[in-house]
């Protein structure tokens, strides 16, 4: 099915309201986890200031990354938005079969590493101490359901578009 060029155009502004709402949510989070750094307000495990610490760095450090990438998505599809040439590069980029593979080859790769990583990072965490071990294991279950949400929201996506096809 070819899609004209207003067709991709709505779903890239569609997109582009996703991102922006996670970048303020990002921003908001980034935010947040600054003041209560900043004010000694971020709960101390056990009264353990290095787990604090610890904390907030991962923290930091996860939301920066989210953020990044996602104020990268934002440009680029505001830059599409007000050129068409652009438009059809996001759109073939996005579309290509070939990236898609090799995306698919890392997610699956990434996917079957993440039990290793997993207990690299509990270790790593152990390191500092058994709270910090206990949020980084925390984190990796919550990232795992996250990874099966998506997942099930996806194959529903694909079950609405056959249903609609059909």
């Amino acid at each position: 099915m070819k899609r004209t060029l207003e067709t991709v155009r709505a779903d890239v502004r569609r997109r582009l309201r996703r991102e922006t709402a996670s970048a303020a949510v990002i921003c908001g989070s980034l935010i947040a986890l600054g003041v209560l750094s900043a004010s000694d307000s971020l709960p101390a495990l056990h009264d353990d200031m290095r787990v604090s610490g610890f904390l907030a760095g991962f923290l930091t450090g996860l939301f920066a990354v989210a953020g990044v990438i996602t104020i990268r998505r934002i440009v680029d599809m505001r830059r599409a938005l007000r050129d068409d040439a652009a438009l059809r590069r996001l759109h073939a980029k996005e579309h290509d079969e070939l990236q898609a593979h090799m995306e698919r080859e890392i997610a699956r790769t990434f996917i079957q590493i993440m039990p290793a990583l997993a207990v690299v990072a509990i270790f790593a965490g152990a390191l500092v101490g058994l709270e910090a071990m206990a949020a980084v294991a925390a984190t990796l279950v919550f990232l795992s359901l996250a990874l099966l949400a998506v997942k099930l929201y996806v194959k529903a996506g694909y079950r609405h578009e056959v249903a609609e096809d059909a």
